[in-house]
Formats: structure tokens, sequence, C-alpha cells
């Protein structure tokens, strides 16, 4: 896991951020590749996440994923 600091930047009046090259290369990303900014929770805390896909799959879908491949 990858944790990197990103500052919200001010951008025309618009919140933006920069991702720092080291955590595309992380992600296995490059510019112009999409990204998402997902809503997950840890616990009962609420995070954001930025992501690949646009959705984080749980458990019970990696279960369910398995079960579909037999």
């Amino acid at each position: 896991m990858y944790n990197q600091p990103i500052t919200i930047e001010d951008w025309d009046g618009d919140g933006g951020i920069r991702i720092p090259d080291e955590v595309l290369q992380e992600m296995g990303g490059d510019v112009g590749d999409t990204v998402y900014l997902v809503e997950e929770f840890i616990g009962t805390t609420r995070v954001l996440v930025i992501s690949k896909i646009p959705r984080i799959p749980n458990r019970i879908d990696e279960l369910v994923e398995q079960w579909d491949r037999e």
C-alpha cells in the first residue's frame, strides 16, 4: 500500500490535484490515463482512494469471481 500526501490546489477557482510521478509509477499509470476518485470505508472512517478502476471490489466480490471461474 502506498501512502502519499497530495495537496489540493486552486486551478482557476476549481480545486485540483497533481498526482506525483512516483504515485503514477506505483499505480502503473502514466500521463493521459484515467483514474477514479473512489469513496470507500475503512471500518467506519470514510476515505477517498485514487484507483485505476471505477469501483473497488469488496471481499465478497472476489469470492464470487472465484466461483464464476470454476
